[in-house]
Protein backbone atom coordinates (compact mmCIF):
# COMPACT_ATOMS: atom_id res chain seq x y z
CA UNK A 1 0.00 0.00 0.00
CA UNK A 2 2.89 2.37 1.03
CA UNK A 3 4.28 1.88 -2.14
CA UNK A 4 1.36 2.58 -4.59
CA UNK A 5 0.70 5.62 -2.34
CA UNK A 6 4.44 6.81 -3.03
CA UNK A 7 4.22 5.86 -6.51
CA UNK A 8 1.27 8.08 -6.55
CA UNK A 9 2.56 11.00 -4.57
CA UNK A 10 5.88 10.66 -7.16
CA UNK A 11 3.47 10.78 -9.95
CA UNK A 12 1.59 14.29 -8.73
CA UNK A 13 4.40 16.12 -8.63
CA UNK A 14 7.11 15.13 -11.16
CA UNK A 15 3.72 16.62 -13.39
CA UNK A 16 2.77 20.07 -12.59
CA UNK A 17 -0.38 19.66 -14.53
CA UNK A 18 -2.19 17.43 -12.02
CA UNK A 19 -1.05 20.44 -9.45
CA UNK A 20 -3.25 22.86 -11.73
CA UNK A 21 -6.20 20.17 -12.39
CA UNK A 22 -6.71 19.93 -8.22
CA UNK A 23 -6.37 23.56 -7.81
CA UNK A 24 -8.69 24.41 -10.45
CA UNK A 25 -11.77 22.17 -8.85
CA UNK A 26 -10.89 23.22 -5.52
CA UNK A 27 -13.86 25.55 -4.93
CA UNK A 28 -17.02 24.36 -6.84
CA UNK A 29 -17.71 21.49 -9.61
CA UNK A 30 -16.52 22.27 -12.61
CA UNK A 31 -16.63 20.45 -16.40
CA UNK A 32 -12.69 19.04 -18.16
CA UNK A 33 -13.57 21.99 -20.95
CA UNK A 34 -13.74 24.48 -18.02
CA UNK A 35 -10.67 23.29 -16.68
CA UNK A 36 -8.28 22.86 -19.83
CA UNK A 37 -9.88 26.92 -20.72
CA UNK A 38 -8.54 27.78 -17.10
CA UNK A 39 -5.23 26.13 -17.48
CA UNK A 40 -4.70 26.41 -21.59
CA UNK A 41 -4.07 22.94 -22.13
CA UNK A 42 -5.96 20.58 -24.72
CA UNK A 43 -9.37 19.16 -23.31
CA UNK A 44 -8.14 15.61 -24.12
CA UNK A 45 -5.25 15.72 -22.12
CA UNK A 46 -7.19 17.25 -18.95
CA UNK A 47 -9.91 14.56 -19.42
CA UNK A 48 -6.70 11.87 -18.92
CA UNK A 49 -5.12 13.31 -16.43
CA UNK A 50 -8.82 13.34 -14.42
CA UNK A 51 -9.15 9.66 -16.08
CA UNK A 52 -6.59 8.76 -13.52
CA UNK A 53 -7.18 11.48 -10.82
CA UNK A 54 -10.54 9.58 -10.65
CA UNK A 55 -8.73 6.45 -10.75
CA UNK A 56 -6.84 6.96 -7.60
CA UNK A 57 -9.92 8.09 -6.06
CA UNK A 58 -8.60 12.10 -5.49
CA UNK A 59 -11.12 13.59 -7.78
CA UNK A 60 -15.24 12.26 -8.53
CA UNK A 61 -16.53 12.19 -11.41
CA UNK A 62 -20.15 12.56 -12.05
CA UNK A 63 -22.99 13.12 -14.95
CA UNK A 64 -24.70 16.53 -15.27
CA UNK A 65 -26.60 17.36 -18.18
CA UNK A 66 -24.52 16.37 -21.46
CA UNK A 67 -20.69 16.49 -19.44
CA UNK A 68 -19.24 15.20 -16.56
CA UNK A 69 -18.77 17.55 -13.64
CA UNK A 70 -15.63 16.74 -11.75
CA UNK A 71 -14.83 17.93 -7.73
CA UNK A 72 -12.07 17.16 -5.44
CA UNK A 73 -12.66 13.94 -3.47
CA UNK A 74 -11.02 15.49 -0.44
CA UNK A 75 -9.98 19.00 -0.30
CA UNK A 76 -7.40 18.73 1.90
CA UNK A 77 -5.55 17.39 -0.93
CA UNK A 78 -5.68 21.10 -2.55
CA UNK A 79 -4.69 22.62 0.68
CA UNK A 80 -1.61 20.73 1.29
CA UNK A 81 -0.58 21.50 -2.22
CA UNK A 82 -1.16 25.16 -1.48
CA UNK A 83 0.57 24.80 1.87
CA UNK A 84 3.74 23.16 0.61
CA UNK A 85 3.72 25.75 -2.35
CA UNK A 86 3.87 28.78 0.37
CA UNK A 87 6.61 27.24 2.54
CA UNK A 88 8.82 26.43 -0.24
CA UNK A 89 7.86 30.77 -1.24
CA UNK A 90 8.44 31.86 1.60
CA UNK A 91 12.07 29.54 2.12
CA UNK A 92 12.93 30.94 -1.28
CA UNK A 93 12.53 34.52 -0.41
CA UNK A 94 14.44 34.30 3.00
CA UNK A 95 17.41 33.15 0.86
Amino acid sequence: MDKQINKLISDLFSDPTYIKILCSIYESEVTASSIASLIDLDEDEVIQKLDTLVKNNLVYRKPKEQFYVYTLANPKVCDSILSLKDSFYSIRIVQ
